[in-house]
């Protein structure tokens, strides 16, 4: 499912209640596209992942007999390499627009779990500016890094945690990786950290839920957790994924986007990243 689509609805609380039942009822009888309900008490938020166009109609219509409220609908074809924003109101199209995505945006990931479910690594990056940017993620720490170079010289640069600042490094041009701590750290720059927020809040809502979530917010996970007998660690990869996109690889669960010429980046994160965080927690 190449396309997905967020749907926003803002507007007075009574308005957004009415709204969402004249939607769900509509969406109901129209059946077809599958979405998830991210609501919050200041609006209403729709997520669709579809093979086919965007089911506007119950959302055009509801908004004929809710005028007040905004709808903003924002949308993402990777296979196309497409994006785009639209607002209705008062059952009307008050603003379009579309756009290519900018080349290598595309984001390329590497999810490793334990047979019981619980997350060993999580990679998620893209190119920009002619480096590697991603954000890595293990049960219970995760980081901003960027990879610079190639396969058989780099750098990689990681934060403490998701600070705005590179902690520490790692340098290969011959022989064993260097390590290095920075002192002081160095600040991330704001357009660097911009895309590395992308990366990071783009993975963890799609593929994370966190232990210390609100219960109300979390209560279908825990249960199918509980259900599908895995421990609830501080971070957890979503359900449908270890049950549907992961796949049996040895003694794991595994799925990877990454082209081959490239899986020399995730492999990088477990050797140096991954191993400093085992030896510490050691």
């Amino acid at each position: 499912m190449s396309l997905v689509a967020r749907i926003t609805v803002s507007g007075d609380p009574h308005a957004l209640r009415e709204y969402r039942g004249e939607v769900n009822r509509l969406l109901d009888e129209e059946g077809g596209a599958s979405f998830r309900e991210l609501h919050t008490p200041e609006r209403l938020e729709y997520e669709f992942r579809v093979n086919g166009g965007i089911p506007f109609p119950p959302f055009v219509f509801a908004s004929q007999a809710h005028p007040d409220v905004t709808v903003e609908v924002r949308w993402s074809d990777a296979s196309l390499g497409r994006a785009g924003r639209a607002v209705i109101r008062n059952g009307v199209l008050a603003e379009q627009a579309a756009q290519s995505e900018a080349p290598g945006g595309d984001v390329s990931r590497t999810v490793r779990a334990a047979r019981d479910g619980t997350l060993e690594l999580a990679v998620s990056c893209a190119r920009w500016q002619e480096s590697w940017h991603g954000y890595v993620l293990v049960p219970d720490q995760h980081a901003f890094f960027r990879v610079t170079g190639s396969a058989v010289s780099w750098q990689l640069r990681a934060s403490d945690g998701v600070e705005a600042r590179w902690a520490e490094e790692w340098n290969l041009a011959a022989g064993a990786p260097a390590h290095a701590e920075l002192a002081p750290p160095e600040p991330i720059r704001e357009d660097e950290l911009r895309e590395l927020d992308r990366i990071a809040q783009g993975f963890a809502h799609e593929w994370i839920w966190f232990g210390e979530s609100p219960l109300e917010e979390t209560a279908v996970e825990r249960q199918r957790f509980a259900a599908y007998g895995y421990p609830v660690r501080a971070a957890n990869l979503r359900s449908e994924k270890l049950r549907s996109v992961l796949r049996p690889e040895g003694g794991s669960l595994v799925f990877g986007s990454f082209r081959e010429h490239e899986r020399w980046v995730p492999a990088l994160l477990e050797l140096c990243w991954l191993r400093a965080r085992t030896h510490e927690a050691g």
